[in-house]
């Protein structure tokens, strides 16, 4: 009897080793994703163009501030940002960065391009609640003059899983909800097929405006879209080579005239990105 009660010991303090084991193991921080190679550098051209593509395991930005940056990283509007400096809006930077892993769309733009700033820029952040200003996107009185995607207009895009590879000298498809945003100075263009609303709004979020923009249309699928408008001149920007087209839109005209959908202020809880440290970039 002994010898069983001993022997039943040592199985209770063998499954709670291995319980303990099994905890530790799972309180270990996953491997962080990191770009294989990565370079910074500052912005040469004389151009006001602004351009960036992600793809699966590789990223290009070019002439982006480190705040856009940081901006596009965090997935975070222009306002929702505190502890900017000043040359983090003045200098411009192009990014070139691959992995050497099948990395997903969603990886790259994120935790990936968010590491190269911790790594390069030495940054620190952290989030706070706060209430701010935003723009509710609506449907406007006039009704939606978007037309929807038709079946088979683009190919279906998965953010967390790598994109369908197309044969290598096949063109490189259109792919749903994936909307390509570029900038010439103060002038912007929006174009994609199979795009949400909820992709839209987030999207032009990112394009520089004042506050962030929340979906409140209800509109539900897929739309094929094209929105032209020029920005306003930052405040206290001289202009001098910046690109406007003196007959351009406003986004809330655009918006109005282009797509049937109008922007209107509200205050929306948000999460601001909180800048604690930062430092220009260290060499490649």
């Amino acid at each position: 009897m002994q010898a069983n009660n001993a022997f039943g010991r040592i199985l209770s303090l063998i499954a709670v080793a291995a319980t303990a084991s099994a905890f530790c193991q799972s309180q270990q921080p996953a491997p962080r994703s990191e770009f294989e190679v990565a370079s910074i550098r500052p912005h040469s051209s004389t151009d006001n163009k602004a351009f960036v593509q992600a793809f699966q395991g590789r990223l290009v930005m070019q002439n982006f501030s480190l705040k856009q940056i940081i901006l596009f990283a965090y997935d975070v509007p222009r306002n929702q940002v505190s502890g900017v400096q000043s040359w983090m809006e003045s200098d411009h930077f192009d990014i070139q960065a691959t992995s050497a892993t099948d990395a997903t769309v969603k990886q790259v733009e994120g935790p990936m391009l968010r590491a190269l700033l911790e790594e390069r820029f030495h940054l620190k952040v952290h989030r706070e609640l706060m209430e701010r200003p935003a723009y509710d996107l609506t449907v406007d009185k006039g009704g939606v003059k978007m037309h929807p995607s038709r079946e088979g207009n683009c190919t279906p895009y998965a953010m967390d899983a790598p994109p369908p590879l197309a044969a290598q000298d096949a063109p490189r498809p259109t792919y749903c909800d994936f909307p390509r945003l570029t900038g010439d100075g103060l002038n912007w263009t929006l174009e994609g097929n199979g795009v949400t609303v909820g992709k839209l709004a987030a999207t032009l979020s990112r394009s520089g405006l004042d506050r962030p923009i929340v979906d409140r249309t209800g509109l539900t699928g897929g739309f094929d879209l094209q929105l032209k408008w020029t920005a306003d001149m930052p405040e206290g920007s001289p202009g001098s080579g910046a690109t406007i087209d003196p007959t351009g839109a406003s986004i809330f005209t655009a918006l109005r005239e282009q797509l049937g959908l109008k922007l209107e202020s509200a205050k929306e809880p948000v999460e601001v990105l909180v800048i604690e440290h930062v430092e220009q970039p260290s060499e490649n």
